[in-house]
């Protein structure tokens, strides 16, 4: 028996098996050394009849894959464990051996790229507009501003081949892993339930993994997942403990580089979520950056900002922002709505006129023209109309204070309006914008 076995490579690691006697080897964690040359662990897995396992495993070490004594020793042991059955476990271990050999030698396989048609648009896209294929993207934004429960959408329709967010298309159709270093899996489930409930769909299967370790540390292990299970997007939540530490001698751009290697080895497409810096929340729109490292926003190939709008009752209202595109233009931004109650999410696109800028919340250690400077940089316009409602004084004594305001700024040069007084924007450049404090003796 067992004359045929089967060989691939699984993540980084291997597998050879005969399925005519439902055994296996898995050879994982394999080093290279002056001392031994190739070493990996080996884990034996059958379902012979009258053989003692443990749960299916027959025997688990590290071997030499390199020494044939260790084969020859290793073959007579798996005989020995197995009596009566006349197996030749010398010739699976042997293949298993010599192909390991061989694609660790060979590495990774050369292309001859140039000469193909272009691969069109649409094509190059997982998630229509937010999510490249084959090459890592970002969402990131303040807490609460539903960037997690965009990504499960996201990963929702993936998984389903349907769009939920209106103008958000999966473009590809297939299995999900969510990796959570934040929440629980009951959260997670109880959020698809009322994204599904609030659409009207039965919600597909979505993997997931509450995660401890750095995602580097547990990359082998998941990358032997998404082989397996034929993964073809995985959901990072969030990046910051995915990175982990950087160690005693490291530094957070060494953290951005491991997490991203993790995710070579894994090999599907991976949306990151990420949060961003006090500061950026009050730049220009699609303009801030995720919180920590350059190497964030430069591993990536595409990102998105995400703002919360003004409060709805029973909803919130957030924009998205293209931040960075290697690969494509510069896209349009989106205005989105979601309505929920105990037992339904539901998303809407709605107009960015509706929700054109985010409000600035009220400081009372900020004077109101530094707060209306803070609403505008160097080429923006915005309605006089609307400066009220987005500095939360929209009552007489507000509104009187913002035209008071608004005049001392224009006198002093900081801004001018249009000849019909409605719109009003800055006459300064950007590196000369800045919040002026109330002890600012102009303001």
């Amino acid at each position: 028996m067992a004359d045929v076995w089967g060989f691939e490579k699984l993540g980084l690691g291997y597998r050879c098996w005969a399925e005519d006697i439902d055994t296996e080897f898995r050879l994982t964690h394999i080093k290279r050394s002056s001392r031994e040359g190739l070493s990996g662990e080996i884990k034996v897995k059958t379902t012979l009849a009258g053989v003692k396992t443990n749960k299916g495993v027959l025997h688990v070490s590290r071997i030499n894959i390199m020494a044939a004594t260790t084969r020859s020793s290793l073959a007579k042991m798996l005989a020995a464990r197995a009596p009566g059955h006349d197996l030749d476990w010398h010739h699976g271990l042997e293949t298993l051996c010599q192909e390991v050999i061989l694609a660790e030698q060979e590495g990774e396989k050369f292309e001859e790229v140039g000469c193909e048609p272009k691969t069109p648009i649409r094509d190059q896209f997982l998630v229509e507009p937010l999510l490249l294929r084959d090459r890592p993207g970002m969402i990131f934004g303040p807490g609460g501003s539903g960037k997690s429960l965009l990504a499960l959408t996201c990963g929702l329709s993936v998984a389903a081949g349907r769009e939920i967010i209106p103008g958000i298309f999966p473009r590809l159709k297939g299995p999900v892993l969510y990796l959570d270093w934040e929440t629980t899996g009951s959260v997670i489930n109880d959020r698809i339930q009322s994204i599904a409930a609030g659409h009207g769909f039965d919600p597909p299967k979505i993997l997931y993994r509450r995660c401890i370790k750095p995602l580097a540390d547990d990359a082998e292990k998941l990358s032997e997942i998404v082989a397996e299970r034929k993964v073809i997007m995985v959901i990072v939540d969030s990046a910051a403990y995915a990175m982990g530490s950087s160690g005693e001698y490291g530094d957070a751009n060494e953290s951005v580089l491991r997490m991203h290697e993790g995710l070579r080895i894994m090999g599907a497409t991976a949306l990151i979520v990420d949060h961003v810096n006090k500061v950026d929340q009050k730049a220009k729109p699609g303009t801030a950056t995720p919180y920590g490292s350059a190497y964030k926003t430069n591993a990536v190939r595409i990102s998105w900002e995400v703002r919360k709008g003004p409060d709805i009752d029973d909803g919130l209202r957030i924009n998205l922002y293209h931040a960075k595109s290697n690969d494509t233009r510069q896209l349009e931004p989106i205005g989105l709505e979601l309505d929920w109650d105990e037992d339904k999410i539901i998303f809407k696109q709605v107009s960015m006129d509706e929700i054109r800028i985010d409000p600035v919340i009220e400081k009372p250690d900020m004077s109101i023209p530094a707060r209306i400077l803070s609403l505008l940089s160097d080429g923006d316009r915005l309605s006089k109309a609307a400066i009220p409602g987005l500095l939360n004084l929209d009552d007489d004594r507000g509104r009187a204070a913002i035209r008071q305001a608004l005049h001392r700024l224009e006198k002093l040069g900081r801004t001018t309006e249009d000849d019909q007084g409605k719109m009003v924007w800055v006459t300064v450049t950007a590196s000369q914008l800045r919040l002026v404090e109330p002890r600012d003796t102009l303001l």
